[in-house]
Protein backbone atom coordinates (compact mmCIF):
# COMPACT_ATOMS: atom_id res chain seq x y z
CA UNK A 1 0.00 0.00 0.00
CA UNK A 2 1.05 3.46 -0.77
CA UNK A 3 0.51 6.46 1.93
CA UNK A 4 0.44 9.86 2.51
CA UNK A 5 -0.49 12.90 4.85
CA UNK A 6 -3.25 14.74 3.30
CA UNK A 7 -6.28 13.81 1.01
CA UNK A 8 -6.01 14.10 -2.74
CA UNK A 9 -7.19 13.37 -6.48
CA UNK A 10 -5.01 10.71 -7.34
CA UNK A 11 -1.40 9.45 -7.41
CA UNK A 12 -0.67 12.72 -9.89
CA UNK A 13 -0.43 14.85 -6.21
CA UNK A 14 2.83 12.94 -6.17
CA UNK A 15 4.71 14.49 -8.96
CA UNK A 16 7.67 16.14 -7.52
CA UNK A 17 7.16 14.77 -4.06
CA UNK A 18 9.74 12.92 -2.39
CA UNK A 19 8.87 9.09 -1.65
CA UNK A 20 10.56 6.15 0.07
CA UNK A 21 10.99 2.54 -0.22
CA UNK A 22 12.84 0.18 1.95
CA UNK A 23 15.37 -0.49 -1.18
CA UNK A 24 15.92 -0.26 -4.67
CA UNK A 25 14.95 -3.17 -6.23
CA UNK A 26 13.06 -4.45 -3.76
CA UNK A 27 9.16 -5.19 -4.08
CA UNK A 28 8.00 -1.79 -2.19
CA UNK A 29 10.38 -0.17 -5.16
CA UNK A 30 8.93 -2.38 -7.54
CA UNK A 31 5.34 -1.98 -6.68
CA UNK A 32 5.77 2.17 -6.16
CA UNK A 33 7.59 2.35 -9.82
CA UNK A 34 4.38 0.36 -11.38
CA UNK A 35 2.05 2.82 -9.56
CA UNK A 36 3.74 5.71 -10.74
CA UNK A 37 3.83 4.44 -14.04
CA UNK A 38 0.07 3.70 -14.37
CA UNK A 39 -0.71 7.50 -13.90
CA UNK A 40 2.09 8.90 -16.11
CA UNK A 41 4.68 9.38 -13.58
CA UNK A 42 8.53 8.43 -14.21
CA UNK A 43 10.00 7.28 -10.75
CA UNK A 44 13.54 9.75 -10.50
CA UNK A 45 12.40 12.02 -13.02
CA UNK A 46 8.85 13.18 -11.91
CA UNK A 47 8.86 11.78 -7.92
CA UNK A 48 12.58 11.31 -6.25
CA UNK A 49 12.16 7.91 -4.94
CA UNK A 50 14.61 7.40 -1.80
CA UNK A 51 16.32 4.59 -0.04
CA UNK A 52 14.64 4.63 3.12
CA UNK A 53 15.46 0.95 5.22
CA UNK A 54 12.77 -1.21 6.98
CA UNK A 55 8.74 -0.07 7.86
CA UNK A 56 10.06 0.98 10.97
CA UNK A 57 12.29 3.66 9.14
CA UNK A 58 9.89 4.09 6.27
CA UNK A 59 6.97 5.04 8.87
CA UNK A 60 9.24 7.24 10.82
CA UNK A 61 10.51 8.84 7.40
CA UNK A 62 6.90 9.63 7.01
CA UNK A 63 5.79 11.22 10.14
CA UNK A 64 8.65 13.36 10.16
CA UNK A 65 7.45 14.98 6.71
CA UNK A 66 10.86 13.88 5.03
CA UNK A 67 8.70 11.77 2.72
CA UNK A 68 5.48 12.29 1.38
CA UNK A 69 4.54 8.74 0.33
CA UNK A 70 5.64 4.97 1.06
CA UNK A 71 4.67 1.28 0.42
CA UNK A 72 4.09 -0.20 3.38
CA UNK A 73 2.60 -3.42 4.49
CA UNK A 74 0.61 -4.25 7.82
CA UNK A 75 0.90 -4.49 10.64
CA UNK A 76 3.53 -1.07 10.29
CA UNK A 77 0.86 0.64 8.11
CA UNK A 78 -1.27 0.55 10.89
CA UNK A 79 0.94 2.56 13.12
CA UNK A 80 1.16 5.17 10.05
CA UNK A 81 -3.09 5.47 10.12
CA UNK A 82 -2.50 5.92 13.79
CA UNK A 83 -0.19 8.74 13.27
CA UNK A 84 -2.35 10.69 10.89
CA UNK A 85 -0.86 8.77 7.91
CA UNK A 86 -3.65 8.18 5.21
CA UNK A 87 -3.96 5.94 2.60
CA UNK A 88 -3.22 6.99 -1.49
CA UNK A 89 -3.75 3.70 -3.44
CA UNK A 90 -4.08 0.53 -2.49
CA UNK A 91 -1.73 -1.58 -4.73
CA UNK A 92 -4.66 -4.73 -4.74
CA UNK A 93 -6.80 -2.86 -6.44
CA UNK A 94 -4.69 -1.32 -9.09
CA UNK A 95 -4.66 -4.18 -11.43
CA UNK A 96 -0.82 -4.27 -11.45
CA UNK A 97 0.11 -7.60 -12.36
CA UNK A 98 2.97 -8.78 -10.03
CA UNK A 99 4.58 -12.02 -8.67
CA UNK A 100 5.32 -10.78 -4.81
CA UNK A 101 5.16 -14.18 -3.02
CA UNK A 102 5.38 -18.43 -4.45
CA UNK A 103 5.86 -21.10 -3.37
CA UNK A 104 9.33 -22.63 -4.90
CA UNK A 105 11.03 -26.14 -5.36
CA UNK A 106 13.44 -27.93 -7.80
CA UNK A 107 12.01 -29.31 -10.89
CA UNK A 108 14.30 -32.75 -9.78
CA UNK A 109 11.60 -32.29 -6.43
CA UNK A 110 8.73 -32.19 -8.55
CA UNK A 111 9.65 -34.79 -10.46
CA UNK A 112 10.71 -37.30 -8.04
CA UNK A 113 8.07 -36.38 -5.49
CA UNK A 114 5.50 -34.87 -7.16
CA UNK A 115 2.72 -36.05 -5.23
CA UNK A 116 4.16 -34.75 -1.92
CA UNK A 117 3.88 -31.13 -3.61
CA UNK A 118 0.42 -31.71 -4.97
CA UNK A 119 -0.39 -32.68 -1.27
CA UNK A 120 1.38 -29.40 -0.26
CA UNK A 121 -0.52 -27.44 -2.67
CA UNK A 122 -3.52 -29.22 -0.95
CA UNK A 123 -2.60 -28.00 2.53
CA UNK A 124 -1.90 -24.34 1.27
CA UNK A 125 -5.62 -24.30 0.03
CA UNK A 126 -7.15 -25.00 2.78
CA UNK A 127 -5.30 -22.64 4.84
CA UNK A 128 -6.39 -19.65 2.63
CA UNK A 129 -9.82 -21.19 2.68
CA UNK A 130 -9.25 -21.17 6.49
CA UNK A 131 -8.38 -17.35 6.75
CA UNK A 132 -10.94 -16.46 4.74
CA UNK A 133 -13.71 -18.67 6.81
CA UNK A 134 -12.22 -18.53 10.43
CA UNK A 135 -11.40 -14.81 10.81
CA UNK A 136 -11.21 -14.88 14.57
CA UNK A 137 -9.75 -18.36 14.52
CA UNK A 138 -7.31 -16.80 12.02
CA UNK A 139 -6.38 -13.50 13.93
CA UNK A 140 -5.36 -15.90 17.11
CA UNK A 141 -2.79 -17.58 15.08
CA UNK A 142 -1.58 -14.72 13.86
CA UNK A 143 -1.09 -13.32 17.40
CA UNK A 144 0.57 -16.77 18.50
CA UNK A 145 3.22 -16.40 15.90
CA UNK A 146 3.61 -12.82 15.38
CA UNK A 147 3.77 -11.82 19.41
CA UNK A 148 1.20 -8.64 18.18
CA UNK A 149 -1.93 -8.25 20.00
CA UNK A 150 -3.13 -4.83 18.98
CA UNK A 151 -6.62 -5.46 17.64
CA UNK A 152 -6.26 -3.11 15.21
CA UNK A 153 -2.81 -4.31 13.88
CA UNK A 154 -4.22 -8.45 13.56
CA UNK A 155 -7.80 -7.17 11.99
CA UNK A 156 -5.36 -4.74 9.01
CA UNK A 157 -2.79 -7.68 8.72
CA UNK A 158 -5.47 -10.25 8.19
CA UNK A 159 -7.40 -7.75 5.47
CA UNK A 160 -4.04 -6.66 3.63
CA UNK A 161 -3.75 -11.25 3.52
CA UNK A 162 -7.11 -11.27 1.86
CA UNK A 163 -6.36 -8.12 -0.63
CA UNK A 164 -3.04 -10.04 -1.98
CA UNK A 165 -3.67 -14.06 -1.57
CA UNK A 166 -5.29 -15.59 -4.37
CA UNK A 167 -7.97 -18.60 -3.49
CA UNK A 168 -6.72 -20.26 -6.77
CA UNK A 169 -2.41 -19.51 -6.47
CA UNK A 170 -1.94 -20.08 -10.29
CA UNK A 171 0.93 -17.85 -11.55
CA UNK A 172 0.21 -15.48 -14.28
CA UNK A 173 2.68 -15.00 -17.03
CA UNK A 174 1.29 -11.22 -17.50
CA UNK A 175 2.83 -11.09 -13.56
CA UNK A 176 6.47 -12.12 -14.89
CA UNK A 177 6.61 -10.53 -17.91
CA UNK A 178 6.51 -7.12 -16.13
CA UNK A 179 9.08 -8.34 -14.04
CA UNK A 180 11.45 -9.29 -17.26
CA UNK A 181 10.38 -5.82 -18.78
CA UNK A 182 12.11 -4.45 -15.70
CA UNK A 183 14.73 -6.47 -15.42
CA UNK A 184 15.74 -5.69 -19.42
CA UNK A 185 16.25 -2.07 -18.52
CA UNK A 186 19.39 -3.43 -17.46
CA UNK A 187 19.88 -6.60 -18.77
CA UNK A 188 18.74 -6.68 -22.35
CA UNK A 189 18.89 -10.86 -22.06
CA UNK A 190 15.51 -10.68 -20.29
CA UNK A 191 13.54 -9.34 -23.49
CA UNK A 192 14.23 -12.77 -25.08
CA UNK A 193 13.05 -14.74 -21.79
CA UNK A 194 9.55 -16.39 -21.40
CA UNK A 195 7.44 -15.92 -18.69
CA UNK A 196 6.67 -19.51 -18.79
CA UNK A 197 10.25 -20.75 -18.32
CA UNK A 198 10.02 -19.56 -15.00
CA UNK A 199 7.03 -20.84 -13.34
CA UNK A 200 5.37 -24.16 -13.24
CA UNK A 201 1.08 -24.39 -12.90
CA UNK A 202 0.35 -27.74 -13.54
CA UNK A 203 0.01 -29.23 -9.94
CA UNK A 204 -2.50 -26.26 -9.61
CA UNK A 205 -4.03 -26.68 -13.00
CA UNK A 206 -4.91 -30.42 -11.36
CA UNK A 207 -6.02 -29.47 -8.41
CA UNK A 208 -8.35 -27.21 -10.27
CA UNK A 209 -9.41 -29.96 -13.11
CA UNK A 210 -9.97 -32.51 -9.99
CA UNK A 211 -12.40 -30.11 -8.32
CA UNK A 212 -10.48 -29.37 -5.51
CA UNK A 213 -10.84 -25.62 -5.33
CA UNK A 214 -14.43 -26.08 -5.82
CA UNK A 215 -15.02 -28.03 -3.19
CA UNK A 216 -13.71 -25.56 -0.83
CA UNK A 217 -15.34 -22.37 -2.56
CA UNK A 218 -18.12 -23.25 -4.97
CA UNK A 219 -18.59 -21.20 -7.57
CA UNK A 220 -16.31 -18.41 -5.99
CA UNK A 221 -13.68 -20.26 -6.65
CA UNK A 222 -11.05 -17.24 -9.01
Amino acid sequence: MSWRRRKSNGSKILKGKAVGVTRFGASTDFGLRMLLSKYGLVAGRDVPVLQIGGMPEIASALSKRSIYAAPMSYPMAYVAEQAGIKMLANLAKEDIPFMHVGLTTTRTFLREHRSRAKALLRAYGRAVHYMHTRKEETKAIFARYTKVTDPGMLEGSLQYAYDFVEKVPLVKPKAFQVTLEQIALKNPKAKQAKPEDFFDNSLVQELVNEGFFTSLWGKTAS
